[in-house]
């Protein structure tokens, strides 16, 4: 049977969903990350289970002047984070509906802690760049598939549509040529996603560098 991993979970509450019977060290996830700057962008689109204030600017990490009941400049704007687990074993204690909420200071800090756990985990883990499969498609599906043991089939397909579908939250995804577009823009990635000196200051003394070196991920 297949083991089912929890989608989205931070590495620090364990994948495995509880019932199977398996080490999680047997169960290789495979974690796809992605440039800080366009993830934050995307989360603006589709937030999922994430809540935070975002009305009139996204990316927002720093309150500004438009930021009721905040001074411009002062604190953060935290993302509290609903994740779908039962409790057991060391896990946190979940909300009043079964889920585990995790509070961070911004989405930016949602990505530096999300992916540093992965990056430290002790359990094996393939963690793969967004942008490898984007624009190096078939090398990396490749090397991952060969990874686990498995072989390529001789004809490789791309899917032009977005491979999540158009339905609920995923409503709006690009498809292959549009995320081309997108994610091949460095003027969008570099001046256009964070627009407030505050933010850019903000990201460039809280990101997590080593991410950003291990995957070559430019600062701003």
């Amino acid at each position: 049977n297949p083991i089912t991993w929890r989608l989205h979970h931070e590495a620090q509450l364990g994948g495995v969903v509880a019932g199977q019977q398996v080490p999680q060290t047997d169960v290789l996830p495979i974690v796809m990350i992605k440039d800080p700057i366009t993830w934050m962008s995307s989360l603006c689109r589709h937030p999922y289970s994430a809540r935070f204030r975002h009305r009139h600017l996204c990316p927002n990490l720093v309150p500004d002047e438009k930021d009721k009941g905040k001074r411009p400049g002062d604190k953060t704007i935290n993302v509290i984070v609903r994740f779908a687990t039962k409790h057991y074993g060391s896990d946190p204690l979940p909300g009043p509906t079964n889920k585990t909420f995790v509070d961070y200071d911004t989405i930016l800090d949602f990505w530096s802690i999300w992916y540093k756990q992965y990056l430290d985990a002790d359990f094996p883990r393939l963690m793969i760049r967004f942008e490898d499969l984007l624009f190096h498609a078939e090398e990396t599906i490749t090397e991952v598939c060969e990874c686990g043991g498995g072989t390529m089939n001789s004809v490789f397909r791309y899917v032009e549509d977005s491979a999540k579908g158009q339905k609920g939250p995923h409503a709006g995804s690009a498809g292959f040529l549009a995320s081309l577009i997108t994610y091949g823009n460095r003027t969008l990635r570099m001046n256009e996603t964070l627009t407030t000196h505050a933010d850019v200051e903000y990201f460039r003394k809280h990101v997590d560098q080593d991410l950003m070196n291990i995957f070559s991920y430019s600062s701003l």
